[in-house]
């Protein structure tokens, strides 16, 4: 038998159980802002995973009275990110004592409040871009704002606080389920991963072919090359440039297509198809004092920082039309005609290349490359007949390993929506405790 629901009256909160009711975030939280005023705190930063502690003592430039002005944060206060409802949605309770930037909304629960319930229905309101109607700003993935009055008057349901308690550790139990399923995929995921990366690191530097000579190594990122193989500095065969100088704020969905340093990273590692894949513009302005920014097709787009030292070396070929390369990118064009893109492909994509970028970073808490690093970095010169040999055995392979990859992550994405589809049917009544 299902429950009786009535219309709550409130458009993004639709029907609710007949004995819950409506009421505004003011009646179950208080706004907290307050200054911190003490030296040394602990810096906290909201993350989709919870409230983090932040490691401040690399950040150049900044010391400890520019935090004076930051908001105190208590165990069991509710943060939520009210400046950027589009790319930044998102919100936690604070498990952490510290301060945070007054940037963040900061909420007090109220009696007979479970923060950790309304954490969930905000969640919901999040990825339903319920609040998002409710900002302003100068554009919708961009400091989209809520401001406070605004949120201390937007509708949210009132019900039992035993009721809270209860939805709260229903769908932790169950998220805790997901989530144990989530991780198996993501074990299997990388040793998929790992096992993509050894076939290549293999073939692309010892070959294909059955009974070769080898020489011995005299690098540091390679045992073995067959005999025959050349090995050179990429500063005498290739060209470098770099990117824009520009900011998030200078794009926008028409003029020239331009390619991001975070789109390499996340979005099109190893290739991208400007004429297929989905990029953001600049202004046709730039076309005239920013020629030597252009990426031709053929050209590579290395990223030149990276938040880990794994990522250090990513890199995009474009495939398709001429696009600009974006802010911190470096631009590499080949121009050795003795060796082909798709064996480079392979061979920037390989641990045993990215070794030398590796040894070679500056940084601690980000990793940065500099074109006089790549420019440094040997690359190999196999025969143009074993380059395609390489390349056709590795499109194989690849793309094999690759189908699997995609399977494991629809799985991984199924998972997680299934987990919203528990947080929503819970938080907003449709299912019963």
């Amino acid at each position: 038998m299902s429950r009786k629901m009535n219309d709550s009256g409130v458009d993004w909160i639709g029907q609710i159980p007949e004995h819950w009711s409506v009421q505004r975030v003011s009646q179950a939280f208080t706004f907290k802002k307050s200054k911190a005023n003490v030296e040394n705190p602990v810096i906290l930063s909201l993350a989709r995973d919870g409230i983090k502690v932040r490691d401040i003592s690399n950040n150049e430039g900044q010391i400890a009275e520019s935090y004076y002005n930051y908001n105190p944060v208590e165990i069991g206060d509710f943060l939520l990110n009210v400046m950027d409802l589009y790319s930044g949605a998102n919100c936690n309770v604070s498990n952490i004592e510290g301060v945070i930037s007054p940037a963040y909304a900061n909420l007090r629960y109220r009696d007979n409040i479970n923060p950790y319930f309304y954490d969930y229905y905000f969640k919901v309101q999040y990825w339903q871009m319920a609040m998002f109607a409710h900002g302003k700003g100068v554009s919708f993935d961009h400091r989209w704002t809520i401001n406070k009055s605004d949120l201390l008057q937007y509708d949210i349901p009132k019900l039992p606080f035993a009721e809270q308690n209860e939805i709260v550790e229903v769908i932790n139990s169950k998220i805790y389920s997901v989530n144990h399923l989530i991780k198996i995929q993501e074990k299997s995921l990388d040793k998929l991963f790992e096992y993509k990366q050894s076939v290549i690191n293999r073939f692309v530097i010892e070959g294909i072919k059955p009974n070769q000579n080898y020489r011995e190594n005299q690098q540091t990122w390679y045992d073995r090359i067959p005999i025959e193989w050349k090995v050179e500095k990429m500063k005498f065969n290739f060209l470098f440039g770099k990117g824009l100088s520009i900011t998030k704020e200078d794009l926008k969905e028409e003029g020239i297509k331009t390619i991001s340093y975070g789109e390499v990273h996340s979005k099109y590692p190893m290739r991208f198809n400007s004429s297929i894949n989905y990029l953001k513009c600049v202004d046709v302005s730039y076309l005239s004092t920013n020629f030597k920014s252009i990426l031709k097709n053929g050209d590579f787009i290395f990223a030149d920082t990276s938040e880990d030292i794994n990522g250090s070396g990513n890199y995009s070929m474009n495939e398709g039309d001429e696009v600009f390369a974006g802010y911190h990118s470096i631009i590499v064009r080949n121009n050795d005609k003795r060796v082909i893109n798709k064996y480079l492909q392979y061979l920037f994509f390989s641990d045993s290349w990215r070794y030398q970028v590796r040894c070679g970073v500056v940084g601690i808490k980000v990793y940065s490359i500099s074109q006089k690093l790549l420019k440094n970095c040997f690359y190999i010169i196999p025969p143009l007949e074993d380059q395609v040999l390489i390349c056709d055995f590795l499109d194989k392979m690849t793309g094999a390993i690759d189908k699997l990859i995609k399977i494991k992550k629809q799985k991984i994405e199924k998972l997680n929506e299934y987990k919203k589809s528990i947080i929503y049917e819970y938080v907003t009544g449709k299912k019963e405790v």
